[in-house]
């Protein structure tokens, strides 16, 4: 029985001495195993920057492309105004002027060779009463005798009214070739500016700018204020052609007018002494 005792007993310290030996390597594998596994924090992304940094970061490295004088800037830099006709009603102007919202208004007054805007009148008199800034334009039909049409704005627009120059609103061909209508809007404002003194703006939309007035040299000494509902984008004319004002919207807000009205700005360097009236 002892010797059996004996046995056992270097049976259990034999066995103690091998688990003491297998124990080092089995802490090493699992050192070996726990390295091997990737770190879970390197899976996760920095932190990105918020929205609102990235919407101002691309802002500024996103500028259009355009004419060194027509960089984009913020609108706020630059006055803005109305045109306005019988389309927007009874206007009050008195609400107009103490919003602040138009530095320069143009009224319609002629269209054709008979077409007088019904609101003229009371417009142009009661816009200067608020001591608005004010000019007239005409909405020139090409397919109509030059000299009519200038009659028909001469009798309706009294110079010493006038506050800013006459406005030559042109953005149609009336169906005649483009010769036609090019010597009928000469001849048109070469007797405006015989009239009034000095010559006249031409408006007009970008891509009829482009089209009708950029190949031709004979309009080069016309300023211009363009059309283009393109919000924070400047219209660039072909050949990087200078104009004035630029026409941002056909549906703005204003207080004292009720529904949509044009709204527009000026560009670059060009202030309203670029378009005022000397008598």
């Amino acid at each position: 029985m002892a010797i059996h005792i004996q046995h056992n007993i270097l049976h259990i310290v034999t066995i103690i001495i091998a688990l003491m030996m297998v124990a080092p390597s089995v802490q090493a594998g699992k050192k070996k195993t726990k390295k091997s596994q990737p770190d879970p924090y390197a899976m996760l992304e920095p932190d990105k920057p918020a929205a609102n940094y990235k919407a101002q970061t691309d802002t500024q490295l996103n500028t259009p492309r355009q004419p060194q004088i027509h960089q984009f800037v913020n609108i706020t830099n630059h006055m803005h105004g109305i045109d306005v006709s019988h389309y927007q009603g009874r206007i009050d102007w008195a609400r107009v002027a103490k919003s602040g919202s138009a530095g320069y208004v143009y009224l319609k007054a002629t269209e054709s060779n008979t077409l007088v805007d019904d609101t003229y009148d009371y417009n142009l008199r009661e816009a200067q009463r608020h001591g608005l800034k004010v000019g007239s334009y005409h909405f020139f039909r090409p397919g109509v005798s030059a000299s009519a049409q200038f009659e028909n704005f001469r009798r309706t627009v009294n110079k010493r009214h006038q506050d800013l120059l006459p406005l030559i609103d042109v953005e149609v061909t009336g169906g005649v070739a483009v010769a036609t209508m090019h010597a009928r809007l000469q001849e048109f404002l070469k007797l405006v500016t015989n009239e009034y003194g000095q010559r006249p703006i031409i408006y007009t939309g970008k891509n009829f700018y482009n089209k009708y007035f950029a190949p031709y040299p004979n309009f080069k000494a016309y300023k211009f204020m363009i059309a283009q509902y393109t919000p924070q984008e400047e219209p660039y004319l072909n050949g990087g052609d200078d104009y004035l004002i630029w026409q941002y919207t056909g549906h703005g807000r204003v207080d004292g007018i009720k529904g949509d009205v044009d709204q527009s700005r000026f560009v670059g360097r060009h202030t309203i002494h670029d378009i005022i009236y000397h008598k």
